[in-house]
C-alpha cells in the first residue's frame, strides 16, 4: 500500500487495499465512500512530491501498527489554502485492523501542530477502543503488555514517579524527534515527568489500544488535564488539554530498555503551552 498508494499516487488502487465498508476513524477522512478519495485527493494535489517512509512496523494477529514520516513540498492547493512553497515533514502513528487482506479498520495519531501550519483544521476523534491484547501470545508477550500497561496506570496516572524504576531501566533510551533536549535515562524521565504533573495536577493517560510482538509493545494512548500548575515557568492557562500518542517499547528482562513516539504536540498548544518545530532525519 505505501509503494502503491502513498509514493506511487495510485488511487485508482485504494479499492485493492481498503475493504468495502471499511471504517475510518482518522477525523480527517469524511464519512462516506467518497470520503477517503477525497482525502487522498486533496493531499496529493497539496503535496504532489509526496514521499513517505515507514519507520516501524508491528504486526499482531490482524492488527498492524506503524510509525510513518511523511514528506514534500505544498507546490499546489491543499486545505482550501493556495500553494505555499513550503516543505513538509510529519510523524504519524498508523494502526490498521485488516480482514481478508484488506483493511476493515484504520486509527491514525498525527501531529497537528504541523498540519496547522498549512491550513489543516484540527479534528480529534479516536473511534472505539480495543485496550487489551487480541489472539494468541507468549507468556514473554503477555508479560511485557502488562507491564507497560502497569507504568500507564502507576507512574503516568498515579503519578507514582518513585515507581519508576519498577518499570524503566536506569539507562533506557529515550527517542523524541519534538524534544530532543530530553537526556536518556529513568533519572532525566522523572525529572521530565514531575515537571509535566505540577503544569497538570489532573493528569492521567488513558491507552486506547496495544499490539505486541516478541520484544515489542506499541501503544495509541489519550492524555488528558488541565493546565492549572505552574511548571518551567509558565503561568498556568486553566485550559484541558487532550493529546494523542503512540508508542513503542522495547523491552529487557522485564524493563524498558528504549521508547519511541509520535505525538500529536497541538494538544499542548491548545492547552498553552508552546511547542518546538518537529526534528526528523
Amino acid at each position: 500500500m505505501v509503494e502503491e498508494l502513498h509514493n506511487g499516487h495510485r488511487l485508482e488502487r485504494l479499492d485493492a487495499f481498503y475493504g468495502e465498508g471499511h471504517q475510518e476513524h482518522d477525523p480527517r477522512v469524511l464519512p462516506g465512500p467518497g470520503g477517503l478519495r477525497d482525502f487522498w485527493r486533496d493531499l496529493l494535489h497539496g503535496f504532489p512530491d509526496l514521499r513517505v517512509t515507514v519507520d516501524v512496523l508491528l504486526a499482531d494477529g490482524d492488527r498492524v501498527m506503524a510509525f510513518m514520516t511523511w514528506r514534500g513540498r505544498q507546490s499546489g492547493p491543499f486545505a482550501g489554502r493556495p500553494a505555499s512553497g513550503r516543505e513538509l515533514e510529519l510523524r504519524s502513528g498508523e494502526l490498521f485492523r485488516l480482514d481478508g487482506g484488506r483493511i476493515a479498520e484504520h486509527w491514525a495519531v498525527v501531529d497537528y501542530s504541523v498540519l496547522r501550519t498549512f491550513g489543516a483544521v484540527h479534528l480529534q476523534g479516536a473511534g472505539p477502543v480495543r485496550a487489551g491484547l487480541d489472539g494468541r501470545h507468549g507468556a514473554a508477550e503477555r508479560e511485557n503488555t502488562a507491564l507497560v500497561l502497569g507504568a500507564y496506570e502507576e507512574v503516568l496516572t498515579g503519578h507514582r514517579l518513585d515507581r519508576a524504576e519498577a518499570y524503566y531501566e536506569r539507562d533506557y533510551v529515550h527517542h523524541n524527534a519534538q524534544m530532543p533536549a530530553v537526556p536518556n535515562g529513568v533519572e532525566a524521565f522523572k525529572v521530565y515527568f514531575a515537571g509535566n504533573f505540577a503544569a497538570f495536577p489532573d493528569l492521567t493517560a488513558t491507552v486506547d489500544h496495544v499490539v505486541a510482538d516478541g520484544d515489542r509493545v506499541m501503544v495509541f494512548a489519550t492524555w488528558r488535564g488541565h493546565f492549572t500548575g505552574v511548571s518551567r515557568g509558565r503561568a498556568p492557562t486553566g485550559r484541558r488539554l487532550l493529546m494523542h500518542t503512540c508508542d513503542q517499547f522495547r523491552l529487557v528482562e522485564g524493563k524498558v530498555a528504549e521508547h519511541w513516539e509520535v505525538v500529536d504536540y497541538s494538544g499542548l498548544q491548545d492547552a498553552g503551552i508552546p511547542v518546538r518545530p518537529p526534528v526528523l532525519g
